[in-house]
């Protein structure tokens, strides 16, 4: 029981430093003025702290459909425990889909070509899309 809960500790622990292992970009400041760069860093500190929060939350989901499963395998009718396969898809979806999406939905929403995309068009047109211009806070800009 003690191997399990250590092997999937360390498989969350393994995916959640997989994101903020990626390369840091910087961008020139010759050809944009420093209001603009402000805003670029401020941007890439957005999406980077989005991607971050996504491999926690999939980390998660996949740590409680993991440990659903393996306790539903490792049951029996004598321990007073006994699960159900419906039961058991139930609390998969559930307590482990749910967190899932989430962090994908993430992970898709913030990647690192749709940073990059979101920086080309500020730099060309000076305009955020709506989704990252309603998440961009004070807390994200430099001080």
């Amino acid at each position: 029981m003690t191997k399990q809960i250590r092997s999937t500790a360390l498989a969350v622990g393994f995916f959640l430093t997989m994101g903020s292992a990626a390369a840091q970009t910087t961008v020139t400041q010759s050809t944009i003025s420093p209001s603009q760069a402000d805003t670029v860093r401020a941007v890439r500190h957005l999406f980077q702290r989005h991607r971050t929060g996504g491999w926690i939350w999939t980390g998660i989901g996949g740590a409680f459909a993991l440990r659903i499963v393996s306790v539903a395998a490792s049951s029996g009718a004598t321990d007073g425990f006994s699960s159900s396969p419906s039961g058991t898809l139930v609390g998969v979806a559930v307590l482990g889909g749910i967190p899932g999406a989430v962090g994908v939905g993430k992970l898709t929403r913030f990647s690192k070509a749709k940073e990059e995309q979101t920086i080309s068009l500020y730099e060309q047109s000076n305009t955020l899309p709506p989704y990252v211009r309603k998440r961009l806070k004070r807390k994200h800009f430099a001080r």
